[in-house]
């Protein structure tokens, strides 16, 4: 994918992601969605609705972010079909993690991308007074939610900036 294509790409899935976010108010749901669109990825209703308990932090327990969630869950899904593809299904043939070995290390980058922008993947620590409706606090998690889509697509699209 060209350059151009990428940042359209990226683009537009941030929107999505911040539309999605205004409708469902869920942090891990929205960038979810919004990077399987972007991915192509075809998911049923059933898998879509595995995000919507993982917003603030694990349904409010301010653990793992749920736009980091997201990201983590969208890597998974693309990379295992990539990984599935090149590889021609042959996980027989070598151990479960060696098969899942770049699988493991694109969830690891985005991971640590995620960690050096915002400084911890806990939503207790980016939002501390687990507050979910100030308009400062809806704010910050739009800024989160559009940087974990970015910084996935820019990870699997080979787009670094």
């Amino acid at each position: 994918m060209r350059s151009e294509e990428v940042e359209q790409v990226i683009k537009n899935a941030k929107e999505r992601a911040t539309q999605l976010l205004i409708e469902t108010e869920n942090c891990a749901y929205s960038p979810f969605v919004a990077l399987l669109e972007a991915l192509n990825i075809k998911a049923s209703p059933e898998l879509l609705a595995v995000s919507i308990g993982f917003a603030g932090g694990l349904s409010g327990s301010g653990h793992l972010c749920g736009a980091l969630w997201a990201s983590v869950a969208a890597v998974s899904i693309y990379m295992k079909k990539k990984i599935d593809m090149e590889k021609g299904n042959k996980q027989a043939s070598e151990p479960f993690i060696a098969y899942h070995l770049e699988l493991h290390n694109k969830v690891a980058d985005v991971y640590r991308q995620f960690i050096n922008m915002f400084g911890s993947p806990n939503c207790k620590d980016l939002n501390p007074k687990f507050d979910l409706v100030s308009p400062e606090q809806r704010k910050k998690c739009t800024v989160i939610v559009r940087k974990s889509v970015e910084i996935t697509l820019r990870s699997l699209l080979g787009d670094s900036k």
